[in-house]
């Protein structure tokens, strides 16, 4: 072969490259995305040749494909628009403008805005709070696997399950025994998954005794060659739900997996903790209507009469209220909805009056709420954000540190949990507003994955998620801003660097 030939073929490989990448940088700056996510792709495309552009192709964009867009449109909103009649046929939906028990004894001058709060929410995802719920805390993973696992196991009607991971492992295997007991007593049980998350779990002999059981298990968002060229494979579906018979359901931020999972992987950063909510009363309607528009676009099945799935199996009857709590189930994700969890959280920084207590497994803001944080703190509000020490990210952690200095420098208090990888995603805003569910506190659960959060009005459920919090504070150390700031230079430019991919990650 001529000599000429390969260095001709390089030569065009390398002009083809720089093509594409110039193509890409006019795209990103066509699109008018953010200016962090905008400066963050160019900076890339320009600095890391054929990796770069072949990267941009697969995760650039926020595509989902044009024919599951158009079917969540067609198909799936008459759910949560027949959802939504009825529980204002019911006079279940709540404003905020009045003041109901669960507020009564919380002093007109420190409550929160949540009129407000109730409104931004209505408005971004449709779905209003709803009164009369009664919700147990749970803080410890194998009640949590033992209790879903003892209301399947009690299921009459129908179990739904929605998991970003299930594991093929003793945990796993434990949850598909109980649903495949559920489809032999005749109860109808659908569980979808992640394609990725969940990738043990789909093809092995667990998946296969389900769907012999009659179990309708799907994966949610699969990737393979030919749909990573239609929308982007990076886009998951994040969601932790249950829902059994329509009158109870668990959200949170617990996989279906051992406490370990992350050290079976080769990660040193321990077990798993996490926290989650089990509901009774009317807002266990409103996760079953994320989770039905999500079964619809993932599965064959096509729903009918979906306005049974709001009322109580046994009864026939709307879901009584059980309790003072009032909860609004927001979901976000691609689509119609990118923003919803990210305005709520901006609103939620911005109307306190007193004190801010977060808890995130990651933590990679955005300018926004990176600014509303520093604003709360320099308005003069305790604000007090648990991180763990050792994270399952090396990349997601060196971007999260290059923002405690700016924290801590407004007075913000940083601080480490040193017993496992704190995977509870939960916030406490003055006592009176509790934010539980499976949104991080970072860009990619802002508008890229499909999350559920739950804003929940009530003083007393907001207490109890504040003791929990208190014992990740008790089980933490507090960075000392003095000792951090005259941290190496080598450490400060590879976090300041792993920041510049924030808007990535």
């Amino acid at each position: 072969m001529p000599l000429e030939f390969p260095i001709t073929l390089g030569i065009g490989l390398t002009a083809l490259d720089a093509l594409l990448r110039f193509t890409f940088i006019a795209r990103v700056i066509i699109r008018r995305t953010p200016v962090p996510d905008t400066l963050a792709w160019i900076l890339l495309l320009a600095l890391v040749p054929f990796f770069s552009g072949f990267l941009y192709a697969l995760i650039g964009e926020r595509r989902l494909g044009t024919r599951r867009a158009r079917k969540f449109e067609t198909i799936t909103q008459d759910i949560e628009h027949r959802a939504v009649e009825f529980w204002h046929r019911e006079h279940l939906d709540w404003t905020g403008e009045d003041s109901p028990d669960a507020h009564a004894n919380v002093p007109a001058s420190t409550r929160l805005d949540h009129a407000g709060m109730v409104r931004l929410l209505t408005n971004l995802a449709s779905m209003p709070a709803l009164i009369g719920n009664h919700l147990d805390l749970i803080g410890d993973s194998e009640q949590f696997v033992s209790r879903l696992i003892a209301d399947i196991d009690a299921a009459t009607a129908h179990v739904h399950l929605l998991f970003y991971i299930w594991e093929d492992d003793a945990v796993g295997r434990r949850l598909a025994d109980a649903v495949i007991r559920a489809a032999q007593r005749g109860v109808t049980c659908r569980v979808l998954v992640d394609a990725v998350g969940s990738k043990s779990l789909v093809g092995s002999d667990t998946w296969d005794r389900m769907h012999a059981a009659k179990v309708k298990a799907f994966e949610s968002l699969p990737v393979n060659p030919i749909r990573a060229l239609l929308y982007r494979v990076d886009l998951r579906n994040h969601r932790k739900i249950a829902v059994i018979d329509g009158h109870i359901a668990y959200v949170g931020s617990q996989n279906i997996t051992e406490e370990n999972f992350r050290k079976r992987l080769g990660s040193n950063a321990g077990p798993w903790i996490d926290a989650n909510v089990r509901m009774r009363g009317p807002a266990v309607q409103a996760l079953q209507a994320t989770f039905l528009r999500d079964w619809v676009l993932d599965s064959e099945e096509r729903l009918q009469n979906e306005t049974r799935y709001f009322l109580q199996s046994a009864t026939g009857e709307p879901t009584p209220r059980v309790g003072a709590s009032i909860v609004q189930a927001i979901p976000s994700g691609p689509g119609p909805r990118p923003d919803a969890i990210h305005q709520g959280f901006l609103k939620m920084l911005y109307a306190a009056r007193e004190e801010i207590i977060m808890t995130t497994p990651y933590f990679v803001p955005d300018e926004a709420t990176k600014g509303a944080l520093i604003n709360a703190a320099l308005r003069g509000i305790d604000v007090t954000i648990i991180v763990p020490e050792v994270s399952d990210s090396r990349l997601v952690a060196a971007a999260s540190r290059a923002h405690f200095e700016d924290l801590m420098d407004a007075g913000i208090k940083i601080r480490l949990h040193q017993k496992g990888l704190l995977h509870s995603k939960a916030a406490v805003v003055d006592r009176t507003l509790a934010v539980i569910g499976s949104a991080n506190f970072d860009q990619r659960s802002f508008w890229l994955n499909f999350e559920i959060t739950l804003f929940v009005y009530d003083t007393d459920f907001a207490s109890l998620l504040r003791f929990l919090q208190m014992q990740y504070h008790t089980d933490s150390r507090e960075i000392n801003p003095r000792s951090w700031r005259r941290r190496p230079l080598w450490k400060r430019f590879r976090d300041n660097s792993a920041q510049l991919l924030g808007p990535l990650l």
